[in-house]
């Protein structure tokens, strides 16, 4: 619990705030899709599941979606 706590919770959302800070709350948001591909990749590495082809499609599509958002935005801050 205590690792929970100050790890998880304080740890994480003084990331998220400094994230926040340094590239903006709209910027920042669109990160939150990388919660997933991270969860399967830890997973693979502190717990030993494997690797299956949905999650390499998955982690793809996530990877688009990020870039598609973050370049719209990069575009409208330009014009």
């Amino acid at each position: 619990m205590t690792h929970l706590v100050l790890v998880v919770t304080i740890g994480g959302m003084s990331l998220w705030l400094v994230l926040i800070r340094i590239s903006g709350a709209s910027t920042a948001s669109s990160y939150h899709l990388l919660n997933p591909f991270f969860g399967v990749l830890l997973a693979y590495l502190v717990l030993g599941e494997p690797l299956r082809m949905t999650d390499f499609i998955g982690a793809g599509l996530i990877v688009i979606a990020l870039l598609m958002t973050t370049q719209a935005r990069a575009r409208a801050r330009q014009r």
